[in-house]
């Protein structure tokens, strides 16, 4: 791991982006038998949809916005003038039509908008993602790397997908020699409405997380494994042929598992155990 200079940006040599890389191929293998479409998606979204799903109200604190210059050549060289007497240059930036992309899904709902499924279907997205994290907590990075599935059915079908995607990501990790926790979790929403959000996600179990020691002393959740009910197609009108629509999703954070695998096993990677070679 590099660093940049500012907490919770980091950039990876070549032994961390190669694990990635195979981690990545091994997602896929695990998630061959769910036949899943993949879509490619960029790291920005737009800031409606943000307001619409209601990520800007239930979690301000890890949003990151996106400012541009809105100004003429002549009010930018005084503004140039002060940034070569090092004050503020940004008066005339102005808030854009995107934002940062905090969950790769989030891209995928309103492409779904209106359709009728007739069959189960599983979606493969992955993105580069920021969340404002105010700390320098190793694995708690503001940019980072999430590999997603996603699975439209009905309401029993999604959570029992879910569970079994429990079970099968945490097969995987301890594969890879790590000693993995399944802990019932809900999100970090903001204040003190956001904290009773949280009681009820906790209480309906629709929030599940794998837990792995990612640095001595400290773990964190490496895999999160979620089922959101009616809230993304009640929104954007999906629906499946014979009645309502819900939606699960399996996230992996990839920067995380790959600093779980370094902390146990180290960067040497003849001294890996052989699941973890192939």
């Amino acid at each position: 791991m590099l660093d940049t200079g500012v907490p919770g940006l980091v950039a990876f040599g070549s032994t961390f982006e190669t694990l990635i890389d195979a981690l990545q191929r091994s997602i896929g293998r695990l998630a061959a038998d769910d036949r899943a479409t993949r879509i490619g998606v960029p790291p920005v979204i737009s800031r409606q949809l943000l307001e619409r799903l209601g990520y800007v109200e239930t979690f301000p604190h890890l949003l990151g916005t996106v400012h541009t210059y809105e100004g003429d050549d002549r009010q930018w060289r005084e503004l140039a003038s002060a940034l070569r007497q090092g004050e503020s240059w940004t008066q005339r930036h102005e808030l854009s039509d995107v934002a940062l992309l905090p969950a790769a899904c989030y891209h995928l709902y309103p492409q779904l908008a209106e359709a009728e499924f007739t069959a189960p279907a599983v979606f493969d997205l992955t993105g580069h993602c920021y969340r404002h994290e105010r700390t320098a907590e190793a694995g708690r990075m503001r940019s980072f790397r999430m590999h997603e599935l996603i699975r439209v059915d009905t309401p029993a079908s999604v959570l029992g997908w879910r569970d079994d995607w429990i079970e099968r990501a945490s097969g995987w990790l301890r594969a890879l020699g790590l000693t993995v926790a399944v802990e019932p979790a809900n999100d970090p929403f903001f204040g003190d409405a956001g904290r009773m959000m949280g009681r009820m996600q906790r209480a309906d179990q629709l929030k599940w997380e794998l837990v792995v020691e990612v640095a001595d002393g400290l773990s964190q959740a490496v895999v999160s494994c979620n089922c959101h009910k009616d809230h993304f197609s009640a929104e954007f009108g999906f629906r499946m042929a014979e009645g309502e629509a819900h939606t699960s999703c399996v996230a992996f954070g990839l920067e995380r598992i790959a600093l779980a695998i370094l902390h146990r096993h180290g960067s040497d990677r003849r001294s890996w155990p052989e699941e973890l070679k192939r």
